[in-house]
């Protein structure tokens, strides 16, 4: 078992092909801070590392479908689902970043993610039931 931990991020796919979409995520690390990307166009099937775990439905009316763009990364949003995003604070630099991490002054994507997730269903873009898979 590797001591590393995953880095987490919420993939919404494409209407037209599931395996491509944008792949939203916190990028950084602890000691420079991290920052809000959305990779368009994203191929799940590039990275032989990526497990997904369906969460819950998003309504298409949320979401900004671009299935005929080319890959292109960017922090601006587009839809209410990504727009949720940048209303999450992303974790900034961590002066003491060897330090457990405990999800208010040392947090990662992972955490992130998972503050991501209880916005949405706060704002009632997903069901309650995606807290308790993630």
């Amino acid at each position: 078992m590797s001591s590393l931990r995953a880095r987490f991020s919420i993939f919404v796919p494409s209407a037209t092909n599931p395996y491509r979409g944008t792949k939203i995520h916190a990028v950084g690390a602890p000691m420079a801070g991290y920052i809000l990307e959305f990779k368009r166009n994203y191929n799940l099937s590039l990275d032989p590392h990526n497990q997904t775990f369906p969460i819950g439905q998003i309504h298409s009316s949320d979401i900004v479908d671009s299935p005929d763009a080319a890959p292109s990364i960017d922090s601006t949003p587009r839809g209410k689902i990504e727009l949720a995003a940048t209303q999450i604070p992303t974790p900034g630099i961590n002066q003491n970043f060897m330090a457990p991490v405990n999800n208010t002054t040392n947090k990662r994507c992972q955490e992130w993610t998972m503050e991501y997730v209880r916005h949405l269903v706060a704002k009632g873009l997903i069901d309650e039931e995606a807290i308790e898979i993630v």
